[in-house]
């Protein structure tokens, strides 16, 4: 049984989070490693939709073809803002100006069959400026703020958010250079992907989208406008409408390629696949994913994976119910969190017999060596204390540190009494029912994956 909640937009930063009601314990980074390791770096909280990972490679496929063509031009201001069309800057402007092509050409075809705007990023912006402007919203051609509908966009719009996966994947580098040696055989599978006439959704997209973005370049100054109703062919943006209708549409065509593309066919998250495949999976929570892909055939090392996680899991969970148990009440004491913790079917013994379990987990590959093996090791110092009294207040002095390391007040504090008082939210006392011991708080991506996959299957979910 899993009781993961789903809670974070982006993936987690110990020094750019400004939340202090966000993974008080510090286990994120953790987790995390262990997750990011099952998928190779391909599936993360903020990286999940099929659709978002083809208009990402898509756009950079029409922007290296761009910089490849000696007869696509620059206009004389963008020349001398960008002093070319390597420019790293350059490229961030085409990748802004093409996602806003691609979310006003959405709205603009919004009713027709098929389409759904849920999961697109900057939509609800960008409806805003569209009702705003009564349709015809504008458009300038620069990387800087005044032509983003999101707030750094580079950073939460689909090029920031489906950068590293690319990345990773070797498509292009942290600079989007796309021509080293090492990305060729990557591009030449995507070139043949998009162009396919059998693919007919995107490679028509393609046959009036490059045309169009080279026109614009030669055309359009640094912050050039263009009127979305006049200078938009409604042709193209009929096109990326029905190329890029819903995930579904787009994981009609293009499963094979991803799966390729990203090795999610094999090892670990290859046995996790299967089990996504089978009719009842959209019926099972993270654990029971996990569970049934330890019964597939799997190398050892792809099995070790699956195997850390199912060890690791109810360790941090009974960490993070202790800790929501000592935040229950605004006051009380060490004796009321040891109560409840028995009423949940912990022991005082239950935490350091679950660390014994995970005592070589900080010197695994996933973590070793990272800030996130020394909070594991912080962790499980924690439950190796003699008895639950002591447990507690030393889960609280290393909350302490976990806060102060982010530049933030701790939540609560123990007095020599046992005295507990909670300084800031207090968080809800589940049902001990819902919390049973074994069961899952954290998710390690696999709702995510989940969602990529049902992407790829056509489901609307």
């Amino acid at each position: 049984m899993s009781i993961f909640l789903d809670r974070y937009l982006t993936e987690f930063d110990e020094d750019l989070s400004g939340d202090s009601y966000i993974d008080p314990i510090g286990t994120l980074i953790i987790w995390s490693a262990f997750g990011r390791q099952v998928f190779s770096n391909r599936i993360n909280s903020i990286s999940n939709d099929v659709r978002n990972y083809t208009l990402n490679l898509f756009h950079h496929f029409l922007i290296r073809k761009l910089v490849n063509d000696d007869s696509a031009v620059l206009s004389r201001s963008l020349q001398n803002k960008y002093h070319g069309k390597d420019s790293l800057h350059f490229k961030q402007a085409c990748l802004i100006f093409l996602e806003n092509l691609f979310v006003y050409s959405i709205l603009r075809h919004e009713k027709a069959n098929e389409l759904t705007s849920g999961g697109i990023l900057g939509i609800s912006k960008a409806r805003r400026s569209w009702e705003k402007d009564n349709g015809d919203p504008t458009l300038k051609f620069t990387h800087e703020s005044d032509g983003q509908i999101l707030v750094r966009q580079l950073g939460l719009g689909v090029s920031g958010r489906y950068k590293s996966p690319l990345m990773d994947i070797g498509f292009f580098d942290s600079a989007y250079n796309y021509n080293k040696p090492t990305f060729q055989s990557r591009w030449i599978a995507a070139e043949q992907f998009i162009t396919d006439r059998q693919n007919k959704l995107l490679s028509k997209l393609a046959l009036k989208a490059y045309p169009f973005l080279k026109e614009c370049v030669a055309t359009l100054g640094h912050r050039g406008k263009l009127s979305f109703s006049e200078g938009m062919p409604g042709a193209l943006s009929k096109a990326y409408a029905g190329a890029f209708a819903s995930p579904a549409v787009v994981g009609g065509y293009a499963r094979s390629f991803w799966l390729t593309q990203t090795e999610l066919n094999s090892g670990a998250a290859g046995a996790l696949l299967s089990v996504l495949e089978t009719e009842l999976a959209n019926q099972l929570d993270p654990q029971q994913m996990l569970e049934q892909a330890l019964q597939e055939t799997l190398p050892p090392t792809d099995r070790a994976k699956l195997r850390e996680i199912s060890q690791l899991e109810p360790f941090l969970s009974d960490c993070a119910l202790l800790f929501t148990l000592m935040a229950a009440e605004r006051t009380h004491n060490v004796a009321d969190v040891v109560d409840h913790w028995h009423r949940f079917g912990r022991d005082d013994a239950r935490l350091g017999q679950l660390a014994e379990g995970v005592k070589t987990h900080a010197g695994l590959p996933a973590v070793k060596g990272s800030a996130a093996a020394q909070r594991l090791t912080q962790l499980q110092c924690v439950a190796n204390a003699k008895g639950l009294d002591q447990q507690i207040r030393l889960l609280s002095d290393y909350h302490a540190g976990v806060m102060q390391m982010r530049g933030q007040v701790s939540w609560l504090s123990v007095q020599d009494n046992g005295t507990i008082k909670v300084k800031a939210r207090t968080l809800r006392r589940p049902d001990p029912e819902a919390w049973p011991p074994g069961a899952w708080y954290n998710g390690y991506y696999l709702p995510q994956f989940r969602s990529f996959v049902n992407g790829l299957k056509g489901d609307a979910t």
